[in-house]
């Protein structure tokens, strides 16, 4: 059995060696044939084609997560011949890049696509993949949009240098990177700004243009702009009524109290601020007067002499009432102190020269004690006006008189007019509520 196994390789070795050149003939005949069927068998599109090498070398890169030398490769594949299976790769680069905004309109680009023919089943799948991640990728990317609140001529608004044909609409920019927002229109100041979005910010930029130096003397008619600062000088005086007196007393008169003031007028934000340095006379002749509910024999003559020295500080707003701004509504208020440097003040018994109550006004000063003889009702020396006299003057308040010596000055509403005569002379008419009565004020003042 052994000897027929031996004989049985035997034979077949010699039939190998037979066949062994004839095999060596064919082989390479049949390894085309074989390569040419599988071509053929091949689809259309997987034949090697413009892009292919590239793409094969860029795809082999991105498995390695290496975009650097990837991109390139996918990039120049794409544009020799654009495919899914490596369109949404290079999309992938742009991604882990930071190049976002690029990779939305690639991967936007294949997940809008339809299926072609000669697709395979990488292309199929990169297009199935590339609908989600241009959604998760939309989600990422800041977007950019305008509002307009008033009406421009010739806008015109350019993001980077491209121009925005649409303001309303947002409009995607790359995050954590600096774009220039430049707005122009006529008559109007160029407005340039630097904006830096975050990922997923939504922001809306207003865009307000502030008038041309030219445009805003063109709109009001001025050929300079105002001053901003001013002299002055005005006339300035209290009305006290007086019924104003009464509210204290019983008695007085219609007092006039005159001044004047030098002013010093400044611009602050959207007031004017003045500081006045003035003077007021609060001369007042002989004037009956007694407490309220005091009998008649309390009649007094009070005259004053008194001057006072102030330091005020007028806080106004101005509403122009025309285009030119030449008259102006003003409106606000001011606050000081006063000081009363000079004078006296007089206080005089008195009595009816009849002896008979009637109209104070009538009666006549006590010259003393019981002086004329029979007046001791009236003229006499109880109680605290027992000195009061010819030549008695009152003392202050610091020294246990009514005379004033320094005196807040408070001006709550003050209203009035500014007109311009030209642009940088002014005159302003005032009146206001003060704590002495009625103020009344004509100033005058020249721009610097």
């Amino acid at each position: 059995m052994h000897e027929g196994r031996t004989r049985d390789r035997g034979h077949a070795l010699e039939r190998a060696r037979r066949r062994g050149p004839l095999l060596r003939l064919l082989r390479v005949p049949l390894l085309t044939l074989l390569a040419a069927s599988s071509t053929l068998g091949a689809a259309p599109s997987a034949r090697a084609a413009p892009g292919d090498a590239e793409g094969a070398k860029g795809l082999l890169f991105a498995r390695r997560h290496d975009c650097v030398r990837a991109a390139p490769l996918l990039e120049a594949a794409e544009r020799l011949r654009h495919r899914p299976s490596t369109a949404v790769p290079l999309a992938d680069c742009y991604v882990a890049t930071g190049d976002l905004v690029r990779a939305a309109e690639l991967y936007g680009r294949v997940a809008g696509e339809k299926a072609a023919r000669g697709w395979v089943r990488a292309d199929y799948n990169a297009a199935k993949a590339a609908r989600q991640k241009a959604a998760d990728v939309d989600a990422r990317i800041p977007t950019l949009r305008f509002q307009v609140p008033v009406s421009y001529d010739g806008l015109e608004v350019t993001v980077d240098g491209a121009p925005v044909a649409d303001l309303d609409a947002e409009r995607r920019v790359a995050p954590d990177v600096a774009v220039t927002v430049v707005a122009r229109a006529r008559g109007r100041k160029e407005r340039v700004e630097k904006v830096v979005l975050n990922e997923g910010e939504r922001r809306v930029v207003v865009l307000r243009l502030a008038p041309t130096t030219a445009a805003r003397k063109a709109s009001s008619g001025a050929t300079d702009p105002l001053p901003t600062s001013w002299l002055g000088v005005r006339y300035y005086g209290v009305i006290l009524p007086k019924f104003v007196m009464n509210l204290v007393a019983d008695g007085g008169t219609n007092l006039v109290i005159p001044g004047g003031a030098f002013t010093f007028t400044t611009q602050a934000s959207d007031a004017e601020v003045t500081v006045a340095l003035g003077y007021l006379s609060y001369r007042m002749g002989d004037t009956p007067f007694k407490a309220h509910g005091a009998p008649d024999t309390d009649w007094e003559f009070v005259g004053s002499s008194l001057q006072a020295l102030t330091a005020t500080v007028d806080l106004m707003w101005s509403f122009p009432l025309d285009a030119a701004r030449n008259v102006s509504f003003r409106a606000g208020g001011a606050v000081g102190l006063g000081w009363m440097f000079l004078g006296d003040m007089t206080r005089v018994q008195s009595y009816p020269a009849n002896g008979v109550p009637g109209d104070p006004a009538t009666y006549l000063k006590c010259l003393g004690p019981n002086n004329p003889l029979g007046t001791y009702r009236y003229c006499n020396s109880l109680d605290k006006d027992a000195s009061h006299y010819p030549g008695y003057t009152e003392p202050d308040w610091f020294h246990g008189g009514i005379r004033p010596s320094l005196f807040p000055v408070l001006v709550i509403p003050q209203l009035g007019f500014t007109f311009r005569p030209s642009r940088g002379t002014a005159i302003d008419l005032d009146t206001g509520v003060s704590l002495s009565g009625i103020l009344t004020s004509v100033g005058f003042r020249v721009g610097l």
